[in-house]
């Protein structure tokens, strides 16, 4: 009793310390103000600070692990928001030098944005109240029900079915072959031309992470522990050959913590591996990204690591400065958003999340066919490409945080950090604290991936997970155990009759 209340003070202290300052940058965002001080470089290493301090003090009032859902969604947004920032602090405006443009008075009012984020969520996650002890599932020896079994089997099939379309479809000339061909560029270019199917495209960036975590979700022992390890590795290997590096490496992430919530020993040395092994990847797939598959070689992976490869953003940086220049590009669509937002454009008062659900609905082309025509949808990343680079097919994506500024201004950032980290304190606590169902895990992964890829896209990402996850997770094991129970009594009475006929 005395612990908790010993927590349940610190928690207390941090919400009245963490009002002021949120209340503050709320004024500063609505104003359109920049942080008060004279020169960028302060500013900068005032955000980088409040926003680290944030991350230290959540995981310290709630006891929350490395691996925990808080954790990894602060960790996440602060390298794609605060990245360019701690640059600009070892190289000074030479910082920005890969970007289009620079609007420097944009890029200090984007601070307060950032800070309003980090702070919102603390203040979020602070009004669930502490727990003395975060006891995780107990796995080690419980078994699975009808429902777990088949999920668990469904999520087997769906890697199965997925590698092998995959493999199939670069074997007639499409797929990977692009990649194998033409690299990054080659690839994407066909998937945006419509050159293969689009569920080839979909098996690779979901159905083959979604299984996956499924698989996690319903391990329980070592042995199921070690199997879905290793058949990670032909995905990081698909979505390194692609260019990818978001996919890989969220769903590295989630299903680490995933194994550590269903008993893998998983402490903060194997977690701080985990998290190096992902820093080291970031530019190295960046940098990859120049090169076709055919002329990969032993050489060639050496460079890309060690930033040696030209015409590269990362070309002779050190390998802090290399991953860093990897996660700075993002902060450009923020910069450009609060530019001409609400100045030039007015808020979009949530009609970009109001297109996401639209875009998420399973079959929506067959069930929504004519109300899909009479809404024409241009995704923020799209919008904001008009803005940054008019004429080009591809930009530096989007950030969370801006699309949250998009929709409401100052308000909408609050909102959606204030639920997001009381959301994501509380899903973690439920997942931690009790034997959930195996169900429930696997949702909650896929959902917690697609948020971690939400950091740097638009909303309809989530919103496609909670459709089409919720339809694998739940639906399809559903089904499957229905026909497998009534199937039972069936097969006992035809047993049944074949004895009757043998004593007969």
């Amino acid at each position: 009793m005395k612990a908790w209340i010993d927590r349940e003070y610190v928690r207390f202290t941090l919400v009245l310390f963490a009002l002021p300052p949120t209340l503050w940058l709320t004024w500063l965002v609505l104003h359109r103000e920049p942080l008060p001080f004279a020169d960028m470089g302060t500013a900068a290493l005032v955000t980088v600070i409040y926003c680290g301090l944030v991350i230290v003090a959540l995981l310290s009032a709630h006891g929350l692990p490395l691996l925990s859902f808080p954790s990894l969604f602060l960790g996440v947004t602060f390298l794609f928001t605060c990245s360019p920032l701690i640059l600009y602090e070892l190289q000074g405006t030479n910082a920005f030098r890969l970007w289009e443009w620079v609007d420097t008075p944009s890029v200090l009012v984007a601070m307060p944005v950032v800070m309003l984020a980090f702070s919102s969520f603390l203040v979020g996650a602070l009004l669930l109240p502490t727990r003395v002890t975060n006891v995780r599932m107990v796995a080690s020896g419980t078994g699975l029900t009808v429902e777990a079994r088949v999920l668990r089997k469904v999520g087997f099939a769906i890697y199965v079915i997925s590698v092998m379309l995959i493999v199939a479809s670069t074997l007639t000339g499409n797929a990977l072959t692009y990649a194998f061909e033409g690299g990054y560029g080659a690839y994407h270019g066909a998937k945006r031309a419509g050159q293969f199917t689009q569920f080839i495209g979909v098996s690779m960036a979901h159905l083959l992470p979604w299984s996956l975590l499924i698989m996690a979700a319903t391990s329980r022992d070592r042995r199921s522990r070690v199997r879905v390890v290793l058949l990670s590795l032909p995905f990081l290997v698909i979505m390194l050959a692609v260019g990818d590096r978001g996919g890989p490496i969220a769903t590295m992430a989630v299903i680490t913590s995933g194994l550590y919530l269903v008993g893998a020993r998983i402490g903060w040395l194997r977690s701080l591996v985990v998290v190096a092994l992902i820093a080291f990847l970031i530019p190295t797939i960046l940098n990859l990204r120049q090169l076709p598959i055919s002329q990969l070689s032993r050489t060639a992976i050496a460079n890309a690591a060690t930033n040696q490869v030209e015409a590269t953003h990362t070309f002779r940086e050190g390998p802090i400065e290399g991953f860093l220049v990897s996660m700075s590009s993002s902060y450009q669509t923020l910069m450009a958003t609060v530019m001409v937002v609400p100045q030039e454009e007015g808020f979009h008062y949530g009609s970009d999340y109001f297109s996401s659900l639209i875009v998420a609905v399973p079959f929506r082309s067959v069930l929504l066919s004519s109300l899909g025509d009479q809404i024409q949808r241009l995704p923020p990343s799209q919008w904001v490409l008009l803005v940054l680079h008019p004429g080009r097919n591809a930009g530096p994506g989007y950030l969370q945080v801006a699309e949250a500024y998009l929709e409401f201004g100052a308000i909408g950032v609050v909102g959606l950090y204030l639920i997001l980290g009381w959301g994501l304190t509380r899903l973690w606590r439920l997942m931690s604290t009790r034997a959930a169902d195996p169900r429930v895990l696997a949702f909650t992964l896929i959902v917690m991936m697609e948020t971690l890829l939400w950091v740097r896209n638009s909303s309809s990402l989530l919103v496609r997970a909670l459709a089409w996850g919720w339809l694998l997770v739940y639906v399809v094991p559903a089904m499957l155990a229905r026909r497998k129970r009534s199937a039972r009594p069936r097969r006992a009475e035809r047993t049944a009759m074949l004895y009757q006929r043998a004593d007969g």
